[in-house]
Formats: structure tokens, C-alpha cells, sequence
């Protein structure tokens, strides 16, 4: 199936239209549609078996579609293999060698794309420092823990220093501080060199710190928009939970002036439509609010919506 809407050179790290797969009699990408601008961070999010492996691999030329226009770098899918230089992909088990040192690895890794001499040795000191294992240089890649081992495969993947990286689920078992430090370096390939990044998570958070989410189901593409565009999708809103004296009487006065309240024990929930609605909450009559709080809308909330 051809593009409904052209592919436009130079603007997207992938686009694609029609893009279909079937294990034997099984679906697993239906039709699906996607649309990667180049320099952001893209989240593909989605139950398990929505399809979001099977696309990645399919995008790296590992899986032969049923269907489907694709383009990977301006250049369609069945000529990837021209851009490879050009691609970091990191599944979740990446095969690293555990008779060789962390050095010998990314020596390897970098010897496929070409990288030697003495811009081996600074990629290779400046990938290390990344995933903070600049230490561990000279340890058996076997003996080391399963923490390690994954930050050594994204060394591995960083270290050609790719224009396009597919990251899939790439900080499981990573301790927090080394988790905020990849995302720090994530913000800074795409913010400030313009790389592009296609990352797969279960976890909301970090789902909410990329620029754009791909919403999966069933091998289709439901939505691909922001974090916050998605919440609204979902039909989530803010509100505001407020503690009164005399919760009643209080929840009339605001009906009165046209707000939904629900209310729970002593507390108010007041749904807040738009910006200005707050200040005409906390400006009514009469209202003294014991405490209120902001409550916004999470992510993982929209998830479980958009997944029934």
C-alpha cells in the first residue's frame, strides 16, 4: 500500500504507511501507520504484543513485511541495508561476547563500522563515561551483573555514533542514578546533535520524558502525539481536590457557578477544564479551603484507557 500523504525527504528519520505483518495466522502489525521526525525521542508504548519489537526489528531489516511503504532514513525499507552505518540498535538482549573484556567488546562493535585508531580510543573513553563503566574497562564481560551488562550494550550501540538509535526497553535493571544519567544523554543527542531516538518501556514515566508516544494495540497505531496530547486523548483531565469545613453546602456554591464536584469525605474534586479555572474555583464566595491540592493526570492512567 502506498503513502496517503508523500514522503517528504529530509524531514522524518522514519515514515511509513500500510505497514502489516503476520506470524502464520497471527497478525501482528495491521495496517499500521507511523511518523518519526527527525531530532526527537520517540516512544512506542503498548500492551504486550501490541507489536512494538516485531516493528523495530522490522525497521532494522530483521522482518520481512506482508505489506507496507517504509522509509528509514529516505531510504525505503528494502534498501536499509545503505544506511546501516547510520543506525544503533540495541534489542533487549543484545549479544555481547562474555569470554572478552568491556574494552575488547566495544573494540569489536566499533571495528564493524570502520572505527579505528585513535577515534576508536576516544569513542570508546567517551561511551564508557556515558554508561559509567570507564573502571570496569578491563572486566570479563560474563562476571559482570545483569545491570552492567545492559549498560555495556548501549555502550556498544552508541559507540559508532549512529544518527538513528532503536532502543528496545533499554534501561531494565539500570538503578536510577544511571537511568537519569541516560536520559540526560538521550535529551542531549537529540536536542543539541539532532539525532533521533525509537525507544520501547513499560515505564510511564519514563514514556512521559519523550517527545512523542506512538500508542499501539493490536498491531495497529491508535495515536501519536505528545504525553500531554495523549492524556487528553484519553479523556483525562486536571483537577483540583480540595478539604472543607462544610463539604455540602460548599459543592453547591460551586455547581451553582457551573463546575462538575464530586465529593469524597471532607474532600471536593473539582475537574479543571482549562487555566482560568482554577482561579475562579479559589475566587468563589465564601469558599475557604482548608487545603487544596493540583492533581494532573498521569501517563499510566491514559494507558489503561487507550488499552481496553
Amino acid at each position: 500500500m502506498e503513502p496517503k500523504e508523500p514522503h517528504v525527504k529530509g524531514k522524518h528519520a522514519v515514515f511509513g504507511r500500510g505497514i502489516s505483518k503476520s506470524f502464520g495466522q497471527i497478525p501482528v502489525l495491521n495496517d499500521l501507520a507511523i511518523n518519526i521526525p527527525k531530532g526527537v525521542i520517540y516512544c512506542l508504548l503498548g500492551p504486550n504484543g501490541s507489536g512494538k519489537t516485531t516493528l523495530i526489528r522490522a525497521l532494522m531489516g530483521l522482518v520481512r513485511l506482508d505489506a507496507g511503504r517504509v522509509y528509514v532514513l529516505d531510504e525505503p525499507l528494502e534498501k536499509v541495508n545503505r544506511v546501516y552505518a547510520h543506525l544503533g540498535y540495541m534489542p533487549q538482549q543484545r549479544p555481547l561476547y562474555p569470554d572478552l573484556t568491556v574494552q575488547e567488546n566495544l573494540e569489536f562493535y566499533a571495528g564493524l563500522y570502520g572505527i579505528r585508531g585513535q577515534k576508536r580510543g576516544e569513542r570508546i573513553k567517551e561511551v564508557l563515561a556515558v554508561v559509567d563503566l570507564a573502571e570496569t574497562r578491563d572486566r570479563i564481560t560474563g562476571n559482570l551483573s545483569g545491570g552492567m551488562y545492559q549498560r555495556i550494550s548501549l555502550a556498544c550501540t552508541l559507540v559508532h555514533d549512529p544518527e538513528l538509535l532503536l532502543l528496545d526497553e533499554p534501561t531494565v535493571g539500570i538503578d536510577p542514578v544511571t537511568k537519569q544519567s541516560f536520559w540526560e544523554y538521550f535529551k542531549h543527542l537529540t536536542e543539541k546533535e539532532g539525532r533521533t531516538i525509537i525507544i520501547t518501556t513499560h515505564i510511564m514515566e519514563e514514556a512521559d520524558r519523550c517527545d512523542i508516544v506512538g500508542f499501539m494495540r493490536a498491531g495497529k497505531m491508535m495515536a501519536e502525539s505528545s504525553p500531554d496530547e495523549l492524556k487528553n486523548l484519553a479523556g483525562l483531565q486536571t483537577f483540583l481536590r480540595l478539604k472543607v469545613a462544610d463539604p455540602e453546602k460548599d459543592a453547591a456554591r460551586l455547581r451553582n457557578l457551573g463546575f462538575r464536584v464530586e465529593q469524597e469525605g471532607e474532600a471536593l474534586v473539582v475537574p479543571l477544564p482549562g487555566p482560568e479555572s482554577l482561579r475562579e474555583v479559589l475566587s468563589c464566595q465564601d469558599l475557604r479551603p482548608l487545603s487544596y491540592k493540583i492533581v494532573e493526570p498521569t501517563l499510566e492512567q491514559a494507558f489503561l484507557k487507550l488499552a481496553i
